[in-house]
């Protein structure tokens, strides 16, 4: 939530959770926090779902390089006494576009120090390496190790 935003937070329509890369510098919403804002957001995985209609499969996406964290790129910014983050998109590379067209901007080591040093000329998280296979649909409330464990169904 931007902190210029001046209703309450039920009036905050604007779907924020994510910003495609291309554009956050020039959008209202995040044009502050990609100046003043940049945030490392840390990640065991992260999911995908594939289908054009119910039921949907799930689809965990985790590290398959030498780290088993996974570092998105992410924008934070304070709406009165609320702390919130974007976390920032980029077109799919080969590792993921089979699946799906958008993946979190995935930072290694130099340009984790890059991004929250300033940098925006970069080909942020374009190298990342990620691997991914199908798991048992869920629910919101669904908790448990099930969840990130491969599904051949």
């Amino acid at each position: 939530i931007p902190s210029w935003h001046r209703g309450e937070l039920r009036d905050w329509k604007a779907a924020t959770i994510n910003a495609r890369i291309e554009e956050a510098a020039d959008k209202p919403s995040f044009r502050d926090p990609w100046r003043n804002g940049r945030c490392l957001i840390p990640a065991g995985g992260y999911y995908e779902w594939t289908g054009d209609r119910s039921p949907k499969q799930p689809h965990l996406f985790q590290a398959a390089g030498n780290e088993d964290t996974l570092w998105f790129a992410g924008l934070i910014s304070q709406w009165r006494d609320l702390l919130t983050c974007t976390i920032l998109t980029r077109a799919a590379n080969d590792s993921v576009e089979p699946i799906h067209d958008r993946m979190p901007v995935i930072l290694d080591t130099d340009e984790r120090e890059a991004w929250l040093g300033g940098a925006d000329d970069l080909p942020f998280g374009a190298g990342a390496r990620v691997r991914h296979h199908p798991v048992r649909r869920f629910g919101i409330a669904d908790e448990g190790e099930e969840l990130v464990e491969p599904f051949h169904g």
